[in-house]
């Protein structure tokens, strides 16, 4: 069994102010992570409107092998190496922190082998805080828990589409997610984390309130049930006022026209914005605290009697989680609306 060194909570003083040369670096990690995509667009559309020109086939041949190129492990020494920056910068950027109720009694499951399954919310219009897990989950034995350090974030297929965006994401410790990707990890009792809330959380948010979809959130839940993993609510306080957003609605469409494209696209149709307008997001500081396990009995042909009720279970830690830490983290008057 692998021994775990607890390492508290990862928590970086939202009184201390970086450096301008800090500052700096952390903005371009944060560019690094979310700004990829636009980079990619700009050269991609730059390469095409100067065809046949051999720098731009040259450029056109590299996306078309970045798009194709495997992305399972092992992972290059410097791809790793430019994710644990990009997570340090992203997460002092902010800042971001990550804080445990019961940190004792996770670990004690994972150095047994119990499967956990951590649902993180809300989505918001990007799940930024997925960052905050980053160096404790996803970096090397010698930055993290051995226990955990190989658990994995579940995200949208469509960024694994993405030439570049992809490999980025992927040394960065997510996964496309999947059924199988999530069963397959918690039958290996590792530790599995997704947004339950996903897209159809994105088209349900409203400004000022805070908004999560997970009363037809079943089939997680179901897994992990199947599994015998151990649900573990997760609660960020700050994320929703990183970006202003526009979104795709009544008048100009109908609900059922958004959500048909939502479905297509893998992704809300909206259009945001953060610091001075750019994709940079606001340097809002936000504070992650993940719950207690919620203790699981394996049974793998559960009834929907029995998913309900775990279900269930499970928003009430959330909203226990959002009533218990918002004074402290100064959202004190925020209101929590679970659909």
């Amino acid at each position: 069994t692998a021994v775990c060194h607890p390492p508290g909570t990862m928590t970086v003083p939202l009184e201390v102010k970086c450096g301008v040369l800090e500052n700096v670096w952390n903005h371009l990690m944060i560019t690094a992570w979310l700004g990829v995509v636009h980079i990619a667009v700009v050269v991609f559309g730059i390469a095409l409107w100067c065809l046949p020109n051999p720098v731009a086939c040259f450029v056109l041949a590299t996306y078309a092998v970045a798009a194709v190129w495997p992305i399972a492990p092992p992972y290059p020494s410097w791809g790793v190496r430019m994710a644990h920056a990009v997570t340090n910068g992203a997460v002092k950027y902010f800042p971001a922190t990550l804080e445990w109720e019961d940190y004792d009694d996770y670990v004690k499951g994972a150095e047994s082998g119990v499967a956990h399954l951590i649902g993180l919310e809300p989505h918001s219009v990007l799940p930024l805080s997925i960052v905050t897990f980053g160096k404790y989950f996803y970096c090397s034995p010698d930055t993290s828990p051995r226990c955990v350090y190989t658990s994995r974030g579940l995200a949208t297929p469509v960024l694994f589409h993405i030439p570049f965006l992809r490999q980025l994401w992927t040394w960065l410790g997510m996964d496309a997610i999947s059924k199988a990707k999530m069963v397959s990890l918690l039958n290996d009792g590792k530790t599995a984390l997704l947004i339950p809330g996903g897209v159809a959380e994105c088209l349900a948010m409203k400004p000022g309130v805070e908004t999560l979809y997970l009363r037809k959130r079943f089939g997680f839940v179901k897994v992990a049930i199947q599994t015998g993993a151990r649900l573990v609510p997760a609660f960020t306080f700050g994320q929703s006022e990183t970006y202003n957003y526009v979104r795709l609605g009544p008048p100009v469409c109908s609900n059922k026209v958004v959500e048909l494209v939502a479905r297509v696209l893998q992704m809300a149709p909206m259009a945001f914005w953060g610091k001075c307008g750019t994709f940079l997001p606001k340097q809002v500081p936000m504070r992650t605290i993940v719950g207690k396990p919620i203790a699981v009995v394996k049974n793998e042909n559960p009834s929907d009697e029995e998913v309900a009720a775990k279900l269930e279970e499970f928003i009430d830690a959330m909203e226990r989680l959002h009533e218990t830490h918002k004074e402290r983290f100064g959202y004190a008057g925020q209101r929590l609306v679970v659909l």
